[in-house]
C-alpha cells in the first residue's frame, strides 16, 4: 500500500482537498479513540478504466453494526457513504488497486448515547496499492491477549482497539515473526492483528467463531463459499487452540487487505505448506473472482467506471 497521502477525500459529504479535511486536537476520535472504521479493496480492471469494489455493502453494513455497539448514531445514511466512495474513485482514479477506508468518528459527546448531544463526523480515503503475489508470513504468540468481550465489543472495528493491535504487532516484531496471533481470555485463538486465521485439516478448514474474539470477517465468509461450493471443502467455525496450528496440513490469514496469506511457522515451528496445496488454489481463485472483468462471475462487486 503506498504511503503517499492522496490529493482527495470524502470529507463530511463531498469530495475535498485533502489539507481540507482536518479535526480538532480535543475531539473525542483524537482523545480517545472514538471512531469505527471498515477497509473496503477496489481492483482496476484490465484494460478497462473502471474498478471492482468488492462487498462494498457488506462492509457498510458492518460499519454500522460497528457504530451500534459503540452507541454511535450514523452522520450519513449508509447510501450516501456508499456513493461517497464512487465518487471519491472518480475524482481520482488510479490504474492500481485501491484500499478505500470509511470512517465515523465522534467529533465531541463524550459519556452520552443522546444523539441530540453529540457531534458525529465521516471521511473516505483511498489509498493505492500494488498488486502482490501469494504471501507468506510467521506467525508468532505474544504476551497480548484480544481485547474481548466484555471489555470491549469484539465485534466493533474501531481505532480503540488497534492500539492494542499495534502493540502486538511491535511484539511479533522483536520476536522475530511477522504477525502476532492474538488468544482470547480462555486461551483459545481470536485472530491476528486484522485478519481471520484459517486451518486446513484431512476433514475441512476450520476457523474461530465470533464469539472467541475473532471479527466477522466478511473475506472469510466469501472464501468459505468458495471452499464449500467450488472447493468441495467443508468450513467449521469452532474454538481453535494454538497447539492445533501444529496439527494442521496448512495455516492461512484471511482479510480485505491481506486477501490470502500462508503461514509458514508458529513460535518458530515450520507448519504445513504445499506449494501447489489448498492456500495457492483458493488465493488464485479468490484473486480471480476480484479482478475478473465479467461481472456474472463475482456478484460481490460494484463496478465504478471513471
Amino acid at each position: 500500500m503506498s504511503l503517499e497521502k492522496p490529493t482527495k477525500i470524502w470529507w463530511n459529504g463531498a469530495v475535498a482537498d485533502w489539507q481540507d479535511a482536518v479535526v480538532h486536537v480535543t475531539t473525542e476520535t483524537a482523545m480517545r479513540g472514538v471512531n469505527v472504521f471498515e477497509g473496503v479493496m477496489a481492483y482496476k480492471l484490465q484494460g478497462r478504466s473502471e474498478h471492482a469494489v468488492i462487498a462494498l455493502d457488506e462492509h457498510l453494513q458492518r460499519l454500522s453494526r460497528s457504530a451500534a455497539l459503540l452507541h454511535l448514531p450514523l452522520p450519513y445514511p449508509l447510501e450516501e457513504l456508499r456513493q461517497g466512495v464512487l465518487d471519491l474513485i472518480r475524482a481520482e482514479p488510479s490504474d492500481l488497486d485501491l484500499y478505500i477506508r470509511p470512517t465515523l468518528y465522534l467529533d465531541s459527546g463524550a459519556y452520552t448515547e443522546d444523539p441530540s448531544r453529540m457531534r458525529m463526523g465521516a471521511y473516505i480515503t483511498s489509498y493505492t496499492r500494488e498488486r502482490a503475489l501469494l504471501r507468506s508470513v510467521r506467525l508468532v504468540s505474544t504476551p497480548w491477549t484480544r481485547v474481548d468481550d466484555p471489555a470491549f465489543p469484539s465485534q466493533a472495528k474501531s481505532g480503540a482497539v488497534y492500539s492494542a493491535f499495534r502493540l502486538a504487532r511491535m511484539a511479533a516484531v522483536r520476536a522475530g515473526g511477522d504477525e502476532p496471533l492474538l488468544l482470547n481470555a480462555r486461551g483459545t485463538v481470536a485472530e491476528t492483528a486484522g485478519a481471520a486465521v484459517m486451518a486446513v485439516f484431512p476433514d475441512g478448514v476450520v476457523s474461530p467463531p465470533p464469539e472467541d474474539g475473532a471479527l466477522d470477517s466478511i473475506t472469510r465468509g466469501v472464501l468459505t463459499r468458495l471452499l464449500e461450493d467450488e472447493f468441495g471443502v467443508k468450513v467449521t467455525q469452532r474454538s481453535l487452540r494454538p497447539e492445533e496450528l501444529h496439527e494442521a496440513q496448512e495455516v492461512f490469514l484471511c482479510g480485505t487487505l491481506d486477501e490470502v496469506v500462508r503461514v509458514t511457522s508458529f513460535d518458530g515451528v515450520a507448519l504445513g505448506s504445499a506449494a501447489d496445496g489448498l492456500v495457492r488454489a483458493l488465493f488464485d481463485r479468490y484473486r480471480s473472482v476480484c479482478t475478473a472483468t465479467d461481472s456474472a462471475l463475482s456478484p460481490l462487486r460494484t463496478r465504478v467506471a471513471w
